[in-house]
């Protein structure tokens, strides 16, 4: 994929990023590309506790596994470094790559529950997942996710 490939998927990852935040929730958005072609797209659903685990990179997954197109070899976009759980979440389904927008350091260790990186993480695993830092020219998914920790830093 060209680097206008990956700016045209991180565009879909930020409206569901600011449509989460709309909605209340953390203002993350996801979303699963095989060949070229955006099989699903998330934003993070968890809040109010319903299902903790909704972040924006599983929820993608998992609309991409419910529609039977996820299939190995898939990449996985998302406006902020994954967490642990959604790394691996991302190497069990079979996912070659991860471009992600925002480092951790991009906007604090209040958006994570561990001190666990993506990219000591990724080393651990039995399968290669790549990580790439395609980052936020703009600052405005940083912008997004920071003014969200400074309202709700929960």
């Amino acid at each position: 994929m060209s680097t206008s490939d990956h700016d045209r998927w991180m565009g879909v990852c930020l409206d569901a990023a600011e449509e989460a935040a709309r909605t209340g929730d953390f203002p993350n958005g996801a979303c699963v590309v095989v060949g070229q072609q955006v099989i699903a797209v998330s934003g993070s659903e968890a809040a109010g506790g319903a299902d903790p685990t909704a972040h924006a990179e599983v929820s993608s997954l998992r609309n991409a596994a419910a529609s039977g197109r996820l299939s190995p070899g898939a990449t996985l976009f998302t406006t902020l470094e994954p967490c642990a759980m959604c790394l691996h979440s991302a190497a069990v389904a079979g996912v070659r790559e991860i471009v992600f927008a925002c480092k951790r350091s991009d906007v604090g260790d209040a958006a994570y529950v561990s001190n666990l990186g993506a990219t000591a993480l990724a080393e651990q695993l039995l399968q290669p997942l790549i990580l790439t830092h395609h980052g936020d020219p703009k600052g405005r998914i940083a912008k997004l996710i920071t003014t969200f920790l400074s309202r709700d830093p929960h």
